[in-house]
């Protein structure tokens, strides 16, 4: 355990790829800045709402760009609003991006299934874990068992996969407990705090955190189990959480410090051919004006090159786009162990991409719906997966390249 300091079709696929709004040169740095861009983020409330403010509040004083946040009420209208062009900068977290590229869930949409998105720079690396009342008797996720009341927020498929990774881990399914389904992320964590579940899978950075933290019982947290007590179970578990990296909690409430927790990188994305001078600019002023915002939300400092580091030596599991690595290599961060790593990840989403071009196009010839609930759908994509020879998960894929 590592320690961690701190539109419809191709046609309108492409249409939306590129930053392509009125431009402003600045004087003071002969920045050609767009007049206004849209930062598309989770829910108010949520710590990457909240670190969006921040910065593009001081951004937007400093220059005469404007940078506009608009919430999304899940991750699959992050991935539409990016598709669409109704979003130029979105955040996915890793676990997002792999369920994304595999087309699952509410991802399973022409505007929403897989893209061919770039890491444009860092926003957070938050721990995600299972928590309980403070007064519960559960002492370890092997606790959970039959009957178990488990929060269930099918909002965002990370949000379902962190309670059926937990189920995997014990050898359950969702007919051995009670699913307590809810329709937002603030309403995952009340129900726990409510007494209408007994756990819930969510962040101990976010702000219904804290707010728990502060109810009568309290909060605990449950540690993840090391890979030696149980590898099997483990690796299960794992299985279903690729995008995820065990480390040591350093952030969020005080119940949650110093133990072992599943951490996941969030950062923001553009379109693979959005605008790769617009992406060195705006990097470069987030890392030259970290200062000016950083005290304006608790973890700004998360946005640090320091972060992107850190991703890239886990082994970056999303690639990056042109203009940070252009960024990366001026300022010595870059080399040719990332870019060959870069390589392979630009290649496997170019690839998960063609195929899924080629599953929307199959589609429409044979008069079958794209849709999450469409069985005939789902099991066109299933058999194209299977003729490209596609056998593991995207996530267990980019696993595989390390």
């Amino acid at each position: 355990m590592k320690k961690l300091t701190l539109c419809a079709g191709a046609a309108c696929f492409a249409a939306g790829l590129a930053l392509t709004l009125p431009t402003t040169a600045l004087a003071q740095d002969d920045v050609a800045w767009p007049d206004y861009f849209t930062v598309v983020t989770p829910i108010v409330g949520t710590g990457n709402h909240s670190l969006a403010v921040a910065w593009t509040s001081e951004f937007s004083a400093q220059t005469s760009s404007r940078a506009r946040v608009l919430p999304a009420p899940n991750g699959y209208a992050r991935a539409e609003w990016l598709t669409t062009g109704e979003g130029d900068i979105v955040m996915f977290q890793t676990s997002d991006y792999f369920d994304q590229m595999d087309a699952i869930a509410g991802y399973a949409t022409v505007q929403g299934g897989p893209a061919d998105t770039r890491v444009i720079g860092m926003n957070l690396i938050l721990p995600w874990g299972y928590m309980v009342p403070g007064n519960s008797d559960i002492e370890s996720i092997t606790d959970i068992g039959p009957g178990t009341r488990i929060a269930y927020s099918p909002s965002s498929s990370f949000l379902v996969t962190g309670i059926d990774a937990l189920l995997a881990y014990n050898g359950l399914s969702h007919d051995d407990v009670e699913l307590v389904e809810v329709g937002n992320y603030g309403a995952n964590t009340r129900i726990v705090v409510e007494g209408r579940a007994e756990i819930a899978f969510t962040s101990p950075v976010s702000g219904p955190s804290f707010e728990a933290e502060a109810a009568p019982n309290g909060i605990r947290w449950l540690p993840l189990p090391p890979r030696d007590e149980n590898p099997e179970a483990y690796d299960r578990l794992r299985k279903l959480h690729p995008g995820y990296v065990e480390l040591e909690t350093s952030a969020g409430v005080d119940s949650a410090l110093g133990l072992a927790m599943d951490h996941v990188y969030q950062p923001n994305h553009m379109p693979a051919d959005a605008d790769a001078d617009f992406v060195y600019n705006l990097i470069k002023w987030q890392d030259e004006h970290l200062a000016d915002f950083v005290d304006d939300f608790t973890y700004a400092d998360m946005m640090s090159i320091e972060s992107l580091e850190s991703f890239l030596e886990v082994g970056a599991r999303q690639p990056f786009h042109e203009g940070l690595i252009r960024y990366l290599d001026e300022i010595g961060v870059w080399n040719d162990t990332y870019q060959a790593r870069q390589d392979q990840l630009v290649a496997l989403a170019q690839d998960r991409v063609a195929l899924w071009q080629d599953t929307l196009a199959a589609a429409e010839e044979q008069g079958i719906s794209v849709a999450p609930d469409n069985a005939e759908f789902r099991a066109l994509w299933d058999q194209k997966k299977a003729d490209a020879g596609v056998t593991m998960s995207y996530g267990e894929m980019v696993l595989a390249l390390d």
